[in-house]
C-alpha cells in the first residue's frame, strides 16, 4: 500500500491539473481529528461543495465553504476509476489572488491506495476575505 504513504503527491498532481491563471499556490492535506488520512468523498461541482467522511471514525467534515451551499447540492460519491475503492487521501490546492490575498479557486484532489490521482471537484471562491478557507480542509 505504497499509495497511503505518499498522500502529498496530490499537491503535485493538482499543480499540473490547475488551469492557467488559477495556479495552485498552497496545498493542505485533509486529516481527521482522530489522526486518519483516509476518507470517503462526496461532492457536487455545480454547487461547489464537498464533504469528507473519515473511514476510521465516521466523522463528517464539509470542506472549506461547503456548509454555505450543501443544502442545495446533489453530491455524488467518488470512486476510483482503476480499482473501484471509495477510500482515498484528500487534499485541497488553493489558487490565491496575487498581491492582495484571498482564495480565488480551489481544487479538491484525491489519491487512492492503488496510486490513482485525480481532481473530483473544484470551484471559484473569488472573495478577498477567504484565507480562512485554508484551515477548513
Amino acid at each position: 500500500m505504497v499509495g497511503w504513504r505518499e498522500p502529498t503527491d496530490i499537491a503535485e498532481y493538482l499543480e499540473g491539473y490547475a488551469s492557467e491563471g488559477y495556479e495552485v499556490h498552497d496545498f493542505r492535506l485533509a486529516r481527521c481529528k482522530c489522526g486518519s488520512i483516509s476518507f470517503l468523498l462526496d461532492a457536487d461541482d455545480d454547487e461547489g461543495v464537498a464533504r469528507r467522511t473519515c473511514t476510521a471514525c465516521g466523522s463528517e467534515h464539509l470542506i472549506c465553504d461547503s456548509g454555505e451551499f450543501w443544502d442545495e447540492a446533489q453530491p455524488e460519491r467518488w470512486a476510483c476509476t482503476e480499482c473501484g475503492s471509495e477510500a482515498a487521501n484528500i487534499g485541497v490546492g488553493f489558487s490565491i489572488y496575487p498581491g492582495r490575498g484571498g482564495v480565488r479557486w480551489f481544487y479538491v484532489g484525491e489519491r487512492c491506495a492503488c496510486g490513482v490521482l485525480g481532481c473530483f471537484a473544484g470551484w471559484k471562491v473569488g472573495t478577498g476575505d477567504s484565507m480562512d478557507l485554508l484551515e477548513k480542509v
